[in-house]
């Protein structure tokens, strides 16, 4: 028996009103060329890349298609094909955009067929694949997680062990949701409280102590179907808040003193995650550490500025400076704007974002009172009061 998958007509639909997008766009982009108007060259270059996706887009509407039998899988799209016999497959996998179909054989590789969303009867193919051949996402986590069973020093009964990864589970949610709230808040709030500061400078810290003391259970990364938790969502959104946070908080004069302080905290961060993620990591070496590299980059940028001037206990110079204009910017957040003149080493004019209640309280022409700050680790910045 021989059953054929192919795109849906809702996405057929989508797809080739797409490609008559592109064509039509080509043809008023060579029509311009011809009239031999200004950018011709990249209006041609564009042209040739709007019509040639329009007729790849054509062509895989009428090639793609999934056909499974007794005897073998096959995949055609434009870019080729590919077959496998079913006595040659170990597997499959399903993840977010694709469907991974692996053979024994070595040097065979995989039929990958991409966006399987958008093929008619997808859910039908899955159940095919799940009742014929081995869901190695299924394979690979009852895998990992009697790893985690066996590891006695995780508890000494596998009941033990159980308890708690599933206990680390709940924890790495928490930090995650945790991490999620903080960063929405520093973004949306734009609160420039010191406690909050401490908070968001402290959070990815713990996040870092979390995995320290999981006994390896806790990952910075792992795959969506892996029994081992992972933290990255919410260390990498806590990073990111105290980015935020700390651009909130103050105005920074100068950011040549910051970069020494911040690689230096980026690469302490880097070889602690690295000692605690990749020493045994269930992911590919290359995926760990670019995770680790992103993480380590913002949380030492972001630590570094938030604890120059949250901790800053200097005391402030102070300046005066005229408020030249004022201004609301509207987005997913109302800011609120003010620009000041010139003043004390500072000579140009600076756009300061303010709270809406300091804002109301400032006039065009009035002044305000510029507070300059020398920085814990010696990047001077200022804020602003009446």
């Amino acid at each position: 028996m021989e059953q054929e998958y192919i795109t849906s007509t809702g996405y057929k639909i989508l797809y080739a009103v797409f490609a008559l997008v592109l064509l039509v766009g080509s043809i008023i982009m060579l029509a311009n060329v011809a009239k031999s108007v200004n950018g011709a060259e990249a209006l041609l270059i564009f042209a040739v890349v709007a019509f040639a996706g329009a007729v790849a887009i054509a062509i895989n509407l009428y090639k793609r298609k999934v056909i499974v039998s007794d005897e073998s899988v096959s995949y055609y799209s434009i870019w080729g094909s590919k077959e496998f016999l079913k006595a040659d497959i170990k597997g499959f996998r399903v993840a977010e955009k694709a469907i991974y179909i692996e053979s024994v054989v070595d040097g065979y590789g995989k039929i990958t067929i991409r966006d399987y969303a958008s093929i008619g009867s997808y859910k039908e193919l899955i159940q095919w694949l799940n009742e014929h051949f081995a869901d190695l996402n299924a394979v690979d986590y009852d895998a990992e997680r009697n790893e985690i069973l066996q590891d006695t020093s995780l508890g000494r009964t596998e009941e033990d062990r159980d308890s708690v990864l599933k206990k680390s589970r709940q924890l790495t949610m928490y930090y995650g949701f945790g991490g999620m709230g903080l960063f929405f808040f520093t973004a949306y709030a734009h609160m420039t409280n010191p406690i909050l500061a401490i908070v968001t400078l402290l959070y990815p810290i713990a996040g870092i102590v979390i995995m320290g003391t999981s006994k390896g259970i806790i990952r910075l990364f792992a795959k969506k179907n892996s029994a081992y938790p992972a933290i990255f969502t919410g260390l990498f959104l806590s990073s990111m808040a105290a980015v935020i946070q700390a651009l909130l908080n103050a105005d920074i004069l100068s950011y040549d003193n910051l970069w020494m302080p911040a690689i230096v905290f980026a690469v302490i961060c880097f070889a602690v995650l690295y000692y605690l993620s990749v020493k045994k990591a269930n992911a590919t070496l290359g995926s760990q550490i670019i995770f680790i590299i992103l993480t380590s980059a913002i949380l030492g940028f972001g630590s570094s500025l938030l604890m120059n001037c949250a901790l800053d206990q200097s005391s402030p110079q102070v300046y005066a400076a005229t408020v030249t204009d004022a201004h609301i910017s509207h987005g997913k957040s109302t800011t609120y704007h003010i620009v000041i003149g010139q003043w004390g080493p500072h000579q140009k004019e600076e756009n300061v974002a303010v709270p809406a209640s300091f804002y109301y309280k400032v006039q065009v022409g009035g002044q305000v009172n510029v507070n300059l700050k020398k920085g814990l680790l010696n990047v001077p910045w200022f804020y602003l009061t009446k």
